[in-house]
């Protein structure tokens, strides 16, 4: 979705919403572009310990197939590297998420599936009124208050018979990039909630939590404020 469409639709949830942290977008492409922020490589990183220096300094994230001893999150779930096997023992056995390993293997099965070869050499992460106009955005994170959470769940199963709204168990970097990515190639895409992974809460304020929307889905919920209980001009009879 072009980023001038996902703007304007950002500036239409900020008449209606507030926010704690600023609102931020993934974009692919083929340039190595300059000034762009690279984990270190020699040791292990996650990439929430560096949301800061997007939210407050305004750097964007690069990344490729190329993360050093970091962290391979991203690198994983976007495709650009084939997942790591390790038979479930990191996740049922040091992080303890699952009860086993075959409950791993099925949470593992379950997110392969989900991963897309990415079409350019390089995705990015950066604040949505940084990124260039020409960009195309893939997938938008919002960090809501719990009211700003809850309105938004709400607008996103406005126009749906079905919840609109899905709260995976995921990592991450799942509920901030692959998930809704995933969601946004389907006919009719969700959102996630994101940030539920316990070892990523570490490196998070406690008043972050996430809601992530394929762009093309975060621009038709913009569309469907108006007319909404969201609506500036909505004056709820019941007085609630």
């Amino acid at each position: 979705m072009n980023s001038e469409l996902v703007k304007e639709s950002l500036w239409k949830f900020s008449e209606v919403l507030s926010f704690n942290y600023p609102a931020v977008g993934w974009y692919f492409s083929s340039e190595n572009i300059e000034n762009s922020f690279i984990y270190k490589k020699d040791r292990w990183v996650c990439m929430f310990m560096y949301w800061a220096i997007v939210m407050k300094k305004g750097k964007r994230i690069h990344f490729s197939a190329d993360c050093g001893k970091a962290c391979p999150g991203i690198q994983e779930f976007g495709g650009f590297i084939p997942p790591t096997d390790d038979e479930r023992e990191f996740i049922a056995e040091t992080d303890r998420t699952t009860q086993s390993r075959a409950f791993g293997q099925a949470y593992y099965r379950d997110y392969v599936a989900q991963i897309h070869t990415p079409p350019d050499k390089f995705v990015y992460f950066e604040k949505i009124e940084d990124i260039d106009e020409n960009r195309e955005i893939e997938v938008v994170n919002l960090f809501p208050d719990i009211t700003g959470l809850a309105n938004l769940t709400g607008l996103s199963s406005y126009d749906r018979e079905e919840n609109g709204t899905l709260t995976p168990f995921a990592s991450g970097c799942q509920s901030a990039f692959s998930t809704p990515y995933d969601q946004k190639l389907k006919d009719r895409p969700k959102c996630i909630v994101g940030l539920m992974d316990v070892l990523v809460r570490r490196f998070v304020p406690d008043d972050m939590i996430m809601f992530s929307a394929p762009a093309n889905r975060f621009v038709e919920m913009a569309n469907n404020i108006e007319g909404s209980f969201l609506d500036k001009n909505f004056n709820n009879p019941t007085s609630f």
